[in-house]
């Protein structure tokens, strides 16, 4: 249990304070994994599951991930924004579902296209992609913290972690005091601080570079 909250602290202060940037280096990773599954079931889907359709699935999946790793590396800001609309795109489409419509295919992908482009609207604006990420890897990274001091009190547990996930983990404990509540946002706002100002630190660094 303590070498757990250990990899959960060091974890989380490596997401909080590096967090775009690790953000930066995985995604490529991520659009491996994801293009090479989309890229499989896709092909299986259509050309079905023999051993030939299998072969030629495992070579168009590899290829498929490999180009959108290669794309996610290379047009980063783009790659961002089309993660952020495909989030919007899964967010209404979870709406409809909620709002009972799941067995109406058409609505729930009208849904869908009109998540993906209000993702891309939001996303459009040159800084938001940047700050969406810086935001979104504090809180995780704060939540992680969080969660290796409830592993070591008691509030969780390592099973519980697993069956539930550290977010929605933390967010039961911290639902039953306004003072960890207050914790979690103080700390995921000074996260959001240092790595602005590690990112600003950057960009100037690579100025000064670029015009030596």
């Amino acid at each position: 249990m303590i070498l757990a909250a250990f990899v959960l602290l060091i974890t989380g202060l490596l997401v909080c304070t590096l967090g775009h940037k690790l953000f930066r280096v995985l995604l490529p990773l991520f659009g491996l994994v994801g293009g090479t599954t989309v890229g499989f079931v896709g092909f299986q889907a259509v050309f079905g599951t023999g051993t030939l359709s299998t072969t030629m699935a495992v070579f168009t999946a590899m290829i498929f991930g490999l180009v959108l790793a290669l794309l996610s590396f290379l047009f980063f800001e783009l790659a961002l924004k089309i993660a952020i609309a495909l989030l919007g795109a899964s967010a209404f489409s979870y709406l409809g579902l909620a709002l009972g419509v799941r067995e109406n295919g058409f609505v729930l992908f009208l849904l869908s296209v009109s998540g993906f482009i209000s993702g891309l609207a939001i996303a459009g604006s040159s800084t938001f992609s940047s700050s969406f990420v810086i935001a979104g890897t504090s809180f995780a990274g704060t939540a992680l913290i969080l969660a290796s001091v409830f592993l070591i009190v008691g509030n969780v547990s390592l099973e519980q972690l697993n069956n539930e996930g550290v977010i929605r983990s933390v967010a039961k404990v911290v639902d039953q005091s306004f003072l960890w509540l207050f914790v979690w946002l103080a700390s995921s706002l000074i996260s959001i601080e240092a790595q602005k100002v590690l990112l600003a630190h950057e960009i100037i660094d690579n100025k000064y570079q670029f015009k030596v």
